[in-house]
């Protein structure tokens, strides 16, 4: 217990005074050499993987369902806001309402339109 002790608060310590005590020895041979080997086969990767990742594969009609009823609804905020609320604020938060309704769609319209190519390739 009393070791225990003397390590907590040699810890407490180098926290304190900002220096860490960094350990040199073989263990850290090999895994350089693994972690070269990782980065070798992530630069033979990347083409594909920024291509993934700019223009991801949409999975099907299923998928359209959440972010089309989050459209909706935005959409529909932005009616009660602009029409049907007494608020000082309501053009405010009308607009607000607006830009977030107006990207909901637009993601919704990029979704349908890769649809639409994935099914006619």
């Amino acid at each position: 217990m009393q070791n225990l002790k003397s390590l907590a608060s040699k810890a407490r310590r180098q926290r304190r005074s900002g220096k860490r005590r960094v350990r040199k020895g073989k263990a850290s041979q090999p895994r350089t050499e693994h972690v070269t080997q990782q980065t070798a086969s992530l630069q033979r990767q990347r083409p594909l993987a920024q291509s993934q990742f700019f223009s991801p594969s949409v999975r099907g009609p299923e998928s359209l369902i959440f972010p089309a009823m989050v459209a909706l609804g935005c959409w529909g905020i932005v009616i009660y806001f602009l029409f049907l609320t007494g608020e000082a604020n309501h053009i405010l938060f009308g607009g607000m309402a607006v830009l977030m309704a107006l990207l909901w769609t637009f993601s919704v319209g990029t979704r349908v339109r890769k649809l639409l190519q994935q099914r006619s390739v």
